[in-house]
């Protein structure tokens, strides 16, 4: 079984649990799983601060976890079962006992939302500690108008493109900071130059983006719009050319996040001259 809480140390991973058919693990996987208990242990030291805004009690942190698992048992009915199995109610034992059950997408999920949580309060630890699940910090995520065409799903793939990177999925990453910036500029066309709705390819829907925005606001600086067709490009090309270079690693961790800041800029800006006080 996985080393208790207290024989865990920052920077080493838990006994491989051989009963779950990890003896033969990866270098990548057990990288991974020394990765989420190095940020479970610097978390910790964030949840464990009495009387701040951070600190996490038990009752707390489950219903962080079942905003990810609805199913998962509420405060009492988990404590219950700690008792009556003889485990540990240490709200440190236990808490690496929940993260360490679930598979890495919900445990990363979960560890996320309580970043979010308390990353106003400690914001240069919380970003130690994205670093460490491999996912850096997130960028300024866009804000879509509520009323453009597929907002809700623009927003979704916003979210998923942050949880692609942590997951160490770079190609998926890339592929939905496309499919943002495809979507948004389809999203603009529609409701400003109506006109150009067939297109469908992201280069010409950027040439009629910048466009409409060169006519109807003639003093922008040339040289920002010339941004929309640069990074229109590098994305396209980045989505094109990522699985014939074989990026991995921490290359492809930096391609990823470097184009999903460039869809979020790019949708940040936009959002100025799509918006009903734009002309």
């Amino acid at each position: 079984m996985c080393a208790s809480l207290s024989t865990v140390t920052v920077g080493a991973a838990p006994s491989v649990d051989s009963s779950r058919g990890r003896e033969n693990a990866s270098g990548e996987e057990l990288t991974a799983r020394a990765d989420w208990v190095r940020a479970f242990n610097a978390l910790f030291g964030i949840l464990d601060q009495s009387g701040t805004p951070t600190y996490y009690s038990g009752g707390r942190f489950i219903s962080k976890v079942r905003e990810v698992d609805p199913y998962f048992p509420d405060y009492k009915q988990f404590i219950d079962e700690r008792n009556r199995t003889n485990k540990s109610t240490s709200r440190r034992n236990y808490y690496y006992d929940i993260l360490r059950d679930f598979d890495e997408d919900r445990r990363l999920r979960i560890l996320h939302r309580i970043l979010d949580d308390v990353e106003s309060h400690e914001p240069s630890r919380v970003q130690d500690i994205r670093a460490i699940l491999g996912g850096g910090v997130p960028g300024p995520t866009a804000e879509i108008s509520p009323e453009a065409w597929s907002a809700n799903r623009l927003a979704r793939a916003l979210d998923e493109i942050d949880d692609s990177i942590t997951n160490r999925k770079y190609e998926r990453g890339i592929t939905l900071s496309y499919t943002c910036l495809e979507g948004y500029y389809k999203a603009f066309v529609r409701k400003r130059v109506p006109a150009a709705i067939d297109l469908k390819d992201v280069i010409d829907l950027s040439k009629e983006i910048k466009k409409y925005i060169t006519t109807h606001y003639p003093t922008y600086p040339a040289e920002v719009l010339n941004m929309i067709g640069h990074v229109s490009h590098a994305v396209d090309r980045a989505r094109n050319q990522l699985s014939e270079s074989h990026f991995d690693g921490e290359a492809g961790r930096w391609l990823a996040v470097y184009v999903r800041d460039l869809v979020n800029t790019q949708i940040r800006l936009l959002e100025h001259f799509y918006g009903d006080n734009a002309a």
